[in-house]
């Protein structure tokens, strides 16, 4: 579950001149965030700070909070992807949308799986997420993760498929914003 506040009033000692100051904040399903959810928070940022327009909005906050509800495999992409939309529900001004893509490579049969689960993952030998823009035919990756051990051929495999499987990710978020628009339409047309 992703929410988005802002832009809002930003402290001085986070303040960006000439752009929106971009937070991540992931927050574990139990207790408190542990170095795990740190580093996803800065894998995040990364990712989607690029994408906000910043510069539309000086001096100002934009604050992301990720609450993972339950951790079934892939949480990076599932998180990047719902930050996404959140964005856009939030009316928060972007270059374009991103999406995202797990995948892993089996250690037993050296094949690559798609959107692994949890129970998956422990099989691997090593992990691949990848995030892509909506506006480019050739890939223009925005974020490249990879853990594990893996050759150049497979790192590249795992890449085309990712990418493949990002189009269909696209289609669905775009199927997922127009859909709340018509409910929103339908809606005020009602009142």
């Amino acid at each position: 579950m992703v929410s988005v506040l802002g832009p809002v009033d930003v402290p001085l000692r986070d303040e960006k001149m000439d752009e929106a100051t971009v937070e991540v904040v992931v927050r574990p399903s139990m207790g408190v965030p542990t170095t795990k959810e740190k580093l996803m928070e800065q894998t995040l940022r990364k990712a989607i700070e690029p994408v906000i327009l910043g510069g539309m909005m000086p001096r100002t906050l934009v604050q992301i909070v990720v609450q993972v509800l339950k951790d079934d495999g892939s949480v990076i992409a599932a998180s990047l992807n719902a930050m996404s939309l959140a964005l856009v529900d939030a009316g928060v001004p972007m270059k374009f949308m991103i999406a995202s893509m797990s995948c892993m490579i089996d250690r037993t049969t050296n094949e690559i799986v798609m959107d692994p689960t949890t129970k998956e993952l422990e099989n691997a030998s090593s992990v691949h997420t990848f995030a892509f823009d909506n506006l480019s035919p050739t890939p223009n990756i925005l974020l490249s993760d990879s853990r594990g051990d893996f050759t150049q051929k497979q790192y590249f495999e795992c890449h085309d498929k990712c990418h493949n499987a990002v189009e269909k990710v696209h289609g669905f978020l775009r199927m997922a914003v127009n859909s709340k628009k018509e409910k929103e339409y339908q809606q005020l047309s009602n009142e």
